[in-house]
């Protein structure tokens, strides 16, 4: 069903079973909405302990119970486990910790969200929004476009209507946002920075669903490692193909540049200090760009996990394949051994192979290659000299096989066929900052393994890219190692 689209009763009748609306109808419905709302929306923690969300929420019905006695008689545990088990918790062990952690499943925000937005509001901005459609559907027309002389008449009219602008200015006429549009194009930022945050939550939870699959794939498999393998990278490219998945690495890519970050939080910076919006400015909002990180960066590492996963899905299925093959040979020795000496065998039947001879006469014939003849005449130099090229150049772009170079030398250059990824930086320093850093954690190459120790970390320094001065950066200690069939010092030499 998509959004927007019309339901039948069926189709009503089936998501009346959805966590969200069985939330909406549940007895506590108020208790599990006012206090996880505050907890998981408000303040946007994700994966909270235990023993900090049970505390809290005793607290919390301490005041409840004092205002109304016997509203709540049982246990904060009680509660935390009864939510767990309706899909509007999460609880989960992060790797390395003995402690469960809880964060809010997708359901819990739609249902938050849509309980907020029932109370009747005192300003309601249509103005931006209309702008917003109308400048989505001139970006997708236009962009669809394959007539040349329109694009050119499109991007001439924008021309002269910035033109115009700056006659105006020059003149003295300066053309100022009334309070109330500003108002309007303010509610929006604030209500579209809350939606992207709430779309994080659910894209988690296709991820998580994809590794619930995995896992039962893994339990109940009696094929070949190869058509689990299969199987799996098959779901993976699915989720990077659709548009959910190009989508959140857009956005992922655009958070990763240290340019547009600094831009969006000065701007951010700038509005919330408008004299317009005194009194109506949610300083909660400059922390968006920070919130936005730490959810992707979530996001990805339940991508990690899930390789991870089948990692340790190919090792073990390995070893067991190859503890079969070792009883096999030992059984057939022992048949051997037991035959040994005896007459009148039963033999068995063997295809003698024999070589394909292939004539001359049959070969094809020798076909020319065709020639192609360039034209090398000079392109003439356009006339316009109002073109801007900078945002083809600014760009981050990383190259992953020459870090994979790097790590290669390094291992074939370390006696004990390991390196360490602080000593390859301190080797070939940083130059494109923590997108060059990201791309050391997805290096891959067959002859290769890398571990990673979160009990351990290293402190990389590294200069910024495009300002001035150096970064730090505490990463785990991750460690680069040649796999058992020692390939990695061999491709290390023929490069």
């Amino acid at each position: 069903m998509r959004s927007g689209g019309c339901v039948d009763f069926d189709q009503v009748t089936e998501l009346m079973r959805h966590p969200a609306w069985v939330l909406l109808r549940a007895d506590n419905a108020a208790l599990v909405l006012s206090f996880c709302g505050t907890v998981f929306v408000d303040e946007n923690a994700r994966g909270v302990p235990e023993t900090v969300l049970e505390s809290r929420l005793d607290d919390r019905l301490y005041v409840l119970n004092e205002e109304k006695p016997g509203s709540f008689p049982r246990p904060a545990d009680a509660y935390l486990a009864e939510w767990t088990k309706n899909g509007w918790l999460r609880k989960y062990y992060p790797p390395g910790e003995d402690e469960a952690h809880f964060d809010a499943t997708a359901a819990l925000e739609k249902a938050v969200a849509w309980v907020r937005e029932l109370p009747a509001r005192s300003f309601i901005g249509t103005e931006s929004r209309l702008n917003t459609i109308v400048a989505l559907l001139r970006q997708m027309a236009f962009g669809t476009e394959t007539d040349p002389q329109t694009r050119i008449d499109e991007l001439r009219r924008e021309r002269d209507a910035i033109d115009a602008q700056i006659a105006r200015l020059r003149a003295g006429e300066v053309d100022m946002l009334s309070p109330l549009a500003l108002l309007d194009r303010y509610q929006q930022v604030e209500s579209t920075a809350v939606e992207l945050l709430r779309d994080f939550r659910e894209v988690e939870a296709n991820l998580r669903e994809l590794d619930v699959r995995l896992r039962h794939q893994v339990a109940t498999a009696e094929g070949g490692k190869g058509e689990q393998l299969a199987a799996f990278l098959l779901d993976r490219d699915e989720i990077a193909r659709s548009d959910q998945g190009q989508s959140f690495q857009a956005f992922f890519d655009y958070l990763l540049s240290p340019r547009r970050q600094q831009e969006l939080r000065e701007l951010l910076q700038q509005v919330n200090q408008l004299p317009q919006l005194e009194g109506r400015a949610n300083q909660s909002l400059l922390k968006v760009p920070f919130a936005w990180l730490e959810a992707a960066e979530n996001t990805q590492d339940t991508v990690r996990q899930l390789t991870e996963q089948l990692r340790r899905f190919l090792v073990d299925r390995s070893r067991a394949e190859d503890r079969r093959v070792l009883a096999l040979v030992r059984s057939t020795q022992r048949h051997v051994t037991a035959l040994e000496g005896q007459a009148d065998l039963p033999g068995m039947t063997l295809d003698i192979p024999q070589a394909h001879l292939t004539l001359p006469m049959e070969r094809r014939l020798y076909m020319p290659v065709e020639r192609i003849e360039l034209d090398t005449i000079a392109v003439e130099e356009s006339d316009d000299a109002e073109v801007d090229i900078s945002e083809l150049f600014s760009g981050v772009h990383v190259d992953t096989e020459a870090l994979a170079g790097h790590v290669l030398e390094a291992v074939a250059a370390s006696p004990s066929g390991q390196a360490n990824l602080a000593a390859i930086v301190d080797d070939h320093p940083l130059t494109l900052g923590l997108a060059e850093l990201l791309a050391y954690f997805q290096v891959e190459h067959p002859g290769l393994d890398m571990i990673v120790d979160p009990d351990r970390t290293d402190l990389l320094v590294y200069p910024r890219v495009h300002v001035p001065g150096h970064t730090q950066a505490r990463v785990p200690h991750v460690t680069f190692v040649r796999d058992e069939g020692g390939n990695a010092a061999g491709k290390a030499e023929q490069e």
